[in-house]
């Protein structure tokens, strides 16, 4: 039992070493190639960068016409 716990901890700390640094690397980009895609998650479009996929915040009205959104 020490043996998974202690794999559990490993993996979490794995875990949060790796999203300390995505979020480096995302704050990096420039966002230049952002696209509009659907998620299941939140249930609504979400603005999301091309090259990091970084989600930038959701798109205008405008932009989820264009989309063919609505």
């Amino acid at each position: 039992m020490e043996n998974i716990k202690h794999n559990v901890n490993e993996i979490k700390s794995q875990i949060k070493t790796l999203e300390e640094e995505l979020n480096k690397i995302q704050g990096q980009c420039d966002h230049p190639n952002v696209v509009l895609k659907y998620d299941d998650n939140s249930k609504s479009v979400l603005k999301i960068c091309n090259i990091c996929e970084k989600v930038i915040g959701y798109p205008t009205t405008e932009e989820l016409k264009n989309s063919d959104y609505l």
